[in-house]
């Protein structure tokens, strides 16, 4: 299937019963799990697990979906509920590039060793935050979500992201004062 072909179309494929839509779906927005995976759990192995059972979970549910939002704000909601599951049950994590890639071509080692040292920073900052204030930062600011969004996948009020928003802003300000 092409990429000309909707998300709604596969969906409604998918509840029929043909697995190559579903795996069109898993090909689309399955990065879209890890990464969200990786950004609360701030770890690899658990974010590939909660990943995988996420998907797993849309699949088993699929025939429930009724669109009344879009399959990746669905699946942001089944990923964020089987990490914060994860999270209230393991409080160990590790280091996690929240941050992203940047090019390694033409830079200088002490940038890679600064920026290392950074990401670090980040990481353990945002992994510090209360679990609402985790989810909200998240799922706002690294994968650019709406507060309505946000609000919409964590079940809250659009106050209520606002204020998880806010605190977990100001904590981190706190936390990564000697980083600016």
């Amino acid at each position: 299937m092409g990429s000309d072909v909707s998300d709604d179309y596969l969906v409604r494929r998918a509840q029929e019963g043909y697995v190559d839509a579903y795996a069109e779906l898993v090909d689309r927005h399955g990065g879209l799990a890890y990464r969200v995976a990786l950004r609360l759990l701030g770890n690899h192995h658990d974010a590939e697990d909660v990943a995988q059972e996420a998907l797993v979970t849309a699949w088993q549910q699929l025939p429930g979906f009724r669109g009344h939002s879009s399959f990746p704000t669905w699946l942001y909601q089944i990923v964020t509920r089987r990490a914060l599951n994860r999270i209230t049950r393991t409080r160990v994590t590790e280091s996690l590039d929240l941050l992203g890639d940047v090019s390694a071509a033409g830079g200088e080692p002490g940038q890679h060793t600064e920026r290392d040292l950074t990401v670090d920073a980040v990481t353990a900052a945002v992994t510090a935050l209360p679990p609402p204030q985790r989810v909200a930062i998240v799922l706002h600011h690294f994968e650019g979500l709406s507060n309505g969004e946000v609000a919409r996948i964590t079940g809250s009020s659009i106050p209520a992201v606002r204020s998880h928003l806010f605190r977990g802003r100001r904590t981190l300000s706190k936390t990564l004062a000697e980083w600016r």
